[in-house]
């Protein structure tokens, strides 16, 4: 019988039956999130990277082009596509590059600084893995020095990353160096944007929050069960505070500091969705989402109220035609299943207690 007894305060996590490498990774992140809550900051399960933009056309005196630094922050649930976004380069031409640091577990400090946890390993997702869409990512965990657990072998030795024939939760323990898009740093200096994932399929491929609406959204953490949580339940609806099952105390009290976070330090939070609209018939692909980062990191999304849905979503992105994402095109009855929606996210809200009022109220 697998049993897990957690001691935060001494700093001491006991695990019974299972070798489950996650769980050994997690032991030790659950009570590092834990000690950040301590000293003021909230533990993430999120991803971090660091985009690097020309500032304008002019160069420095050097002849160097000047360059601003953007800090994202990416959160979502196993399976959101939260480590491919991570690790995304997002086709930027040198000077300009964008530099994962953190694939899955950070803390959010009160300077706005996000600390990593993650050194010299990361523990990845592989299903579904592929050279053409995730290049750098296949090429670390391919490397020799990676150790894949769950992954589907054959007698010959080949790795059939496509394979759920044993479980769809394969992982990669992958060496940081040999991931690319990966940095040497860990620690963000600061965090300007936060991505919560999704794959509701009501929700357009980006909408831009309020601080209390991105409070709710931390506290809803929204996204579909997969195997990597309750294989009886992949493809069901789930709500997961923080997107992060490793929480310990008060989850309403999570969703407060997380507001005032966001709000001291004037950050712009975003729910991406990475999934589709309505019953498949509009698939929200890897191109459109890195697009989208790119340009809501460049700072030339426009911004409009959408009537349909009452959220905030883009009128214009370079390099995209956003008009063929309008959830009123691709929703059969959208009024009706956001209503039913927001009362079940109102329902889920009320749970909290310690939960701020004007955190329920700002449900979207």
């Amino acid at each position: 019988e697998t049993a897990i007894r957690i001691l935060p305060d001494e700093g001491l996590t006991a695990v019974l039956g299972s070798d489950y490498t996650g769980e050994a990774k997690k032991s030790v992140l659950r009570l590092f999130m834990y000690h950040a809550k301590r000293k003021g900051g909230l533990g993430l399960h999120a991803g971090s990277k660091r985009v690097c933009l020309r500032a304008d056309d002019a160069e420095s005196d050097s002849g160097e082009a000047d360059l601003e630094e953007v800090g994202q922050v990416f959160l979502g649930l196993s399976a959101t596509g939260k480590s491919t976004l991570t690790a995304h380069g997002l086709w930027l031409d040198d000077p300009e590059e964008a530099t994962m640091l953190q694939d899955d577990v950070c803390a959010l400090l009160p300077d706005g600084t996000v600390a990593g946890s993650e050194g010299n390993g990361l523990y990845v997702k592989t299903i579904g893995l592929d050279d053409d869409e995730q290049p750098a990512l296949y090429r670390a965990v391919t490397d020799e020095s990676a150790v894949l657990e769950n992954v589907d072998v054959a007698d010959d030795g080949s790795v059939d990353f496509d394979s759920d024939r044993h479980t769809s939760n394969g992982r990669a323990v992958i060496e940081r160096d040999e991931l690319t898009s990966a940095g040497e740093d860990i620690d963000l200096g600061g965090v300007d944007q936060v991505f919560f994932i999704t794959r509701n399929p009501t929700m357009p491929p980006v909408t831009k929050l309020s601080p209390e609406e991105a409070a709710a959204a931390f506290m809803l953490g929204e996204s579909i069960q997969t195997s990597a949580g309750d294989p009886s339940k992949a493809g069901e609806s789930i709500r997961v505070v923080g997107t992060n099952p490793f929480i310990i105390g008060s989850k309403g009290e999570e969703g407060n500091r997380f507001r005032d976070l966001v709000a001291n330090l004037d950050v712009d939070c975003f729910v991406i969705n990475t999934g589709h609209l309505g019953d498949g018939a509009k698939d929200i692909e890897v191109e459109h989402s890195v697009t989208i980062l790119r340009e809501i990191a460049r700072g030339t999304v426009e911004w409009t109220d959408d009537e349909a849905t009452g959220l905030t979503v883009p009128s214009e992105v370079p390099g995209m035609d956003v008009s063929e994402f309008a959830v009123a095109d691709h929703v059969e009855n959208l009024d009706e299943q956001l209503a039913t929606l927001r009362t079940e996210r109102r329902t889920h809200l009320d749970t909290f207690e310690d939960l701020a009022d004007e955190i329920r109220d700002a449900v979207y």
